[in-house]
């Protein structure tokens, strides 16, 4: 048996309370050095290409932002309908083509540019989570815990995974790994190449959100109340979980020297990194009692979208509100920062433009009925599914 908070390759890692402890200052601004150095490096290596968005937030570090922003006066360019029970996560778009999963067990491929469908695919179970796509192959996680890897020129199967439990959390990559979740609490980092297993983290709780990276830690808000920092490298806890006092299904974000995650509660708790101080803590009822998606995060700012009919900024810095905004529903979805424009799909069918830094309104296109995924955004196109399964997609002509 090995010693708390240590594993070799292929073994399981259950989290076990404080598993590393820094005894010298010295240690601590050492470790907080070679920390910021892999986090820069990190960012610039996963940062989203403006003709691609590979992961269900955009990126690795989750920020569910691109620099690019989206024409003012868009149209819409195309549309499919796969009919069926719809789409519970959002697309992605990799090499030109928009890759979806829905909730009747359908994988498909289309033409980003044409609206062409390429290849269609019907499993035995069905998505709530986005695929993740990395050199040529297709990831995807069903709601009976299997992850599959699928050739993404066809849809073919490459191998599966299977954990036993739904899995609800977008796949994210560290290195010749795929990272994922599922509500067995576990966190998963399986070989891209073969399907095997490197390590396993255990929280002893559900997980519903995805993997978050930063350098190589990796970040998980659980149903314990907890913010998970895990080594990516062995599957090793970082020190203790950091409390957020409610449940999370929300995939933490990442941007600069912070990490964010909303709650069930209606907060979103920001850390310091690497230290995993506690920033600012952000509550207030009016904007949000609940929070069932994600924060966008970029320059300097922290969009929020929530239950109680709100789309808001927060300053990264203080925790304070930059601006807000009146729904006519509640938003589900997680919000999109494309450029200087937030970009926002909610459940009563319209897809809005907001200006980044002060809200104001710039765009609308209505559909019905309403959406559960968060958009793509990629080579001047935004992607969105709504959940009645049809896919929209709006640019210029």
């Amino acid at each position: 048996m090995l010693p708390a908070g240590q594993a070799s390759e292929g073994t399981e890692v259950k989290q076990t309370g404080l598993q590393m402890q820094f005894s010298t200052c010295e240690r601590l601004n050492q470790t907080a050095f070679v920390f910021r150095t892999l986090l820069v490096v990190a960012l610039a290596i996963q940062s989203t290409h403006a003709d691609d968005w590979p992961l269900g937030r955009g990126d690795a570090a989750g920020t569910g932002a691109t620099s690019q922003s989206l024409p003012a006066d868009m149209e819409l360019l195309w549309e499919v309908d796969v009919e069926g029970l719809g789409f519970d996560a959002g697309p992605i778009i990799a090499q030109g083509k928009v890759f979806a999963a829905d909730h009747d067990g359908r994988v498909l491929a289309i033409d980003l540019h044409r609206g062409d469908e390429l290849w269609r695919i019907e499993l035995d179970t069905g998505f709530v989570s986005s695929p993740a796509y990395r050199d040529g192959v297709l990831f995807v996680g069903d709601y009976d815990g299997t992850l599959h890897a699928l050739d993404a020129s066809n849809g073919q199967s490459k191998w599966s995974y299977e954990t036993g439990m739904e899995i609800d959390g977008n796949p994210n990559f560290f290195q010749d790994r795929v990272l994922f979740t599922s509500q067995s609490g576990d966190l998963y980092a399986v070989r891209v190449a073969d399907g095997s297993l490197a390590w396993k983290y255990e929280t002893g709780d559900q997980l519903q959100c995805g993997p978050t990276l930063a350098g190589d830690k990796t970040f998980l808000g659980g149903c314990d109340a907890n913010l998970h920092v895990i080594d990516v490298n062995n599957g090793q806890g970082v020190g203790q979980p950091l409390p957020i006092d409610a449940p999370t299904g929300s995939t933490p974000s990442v941007l600069g020297d912070h990490v964010f995650v909303p709650t069930y509660a209606g907060e979103i708790f920001c850390f310091n990194l690497p230290s995993f101080e506690l920033h600012w803590r952000f509550k207030n009822p009016q904007l949000a009692d609940e929070f069932k998606n994600s924060v966008a995060v970029a320059d300097g700012l922290a969009v929020a979208a929530s239950r109680n009919k709100r789309v808001f900024a927060i300053d990264v810095n203080t925790g304070s509100v930059v601006w807000e905004q009146t729904l006519r529903k509640r938003c589900d979805a997680s919000p999109v920062i494309a450029g200087e424009q937030v970009v926002v799909a909610s459940a009563d069918g319209r897809v809005l433009l907001f200006d980044l830094k002060t809200g104001k309104p710039q765009w609308m296109f209505e559909v019905k009925p309403g959406f559960l995924g968060a958009p793509a955004v990629a080579a001047g196109r935004l992607v969105v599914a709504n959940d009645r399964g049809t896919i929209f997609c709006f640019g210029k002509k």
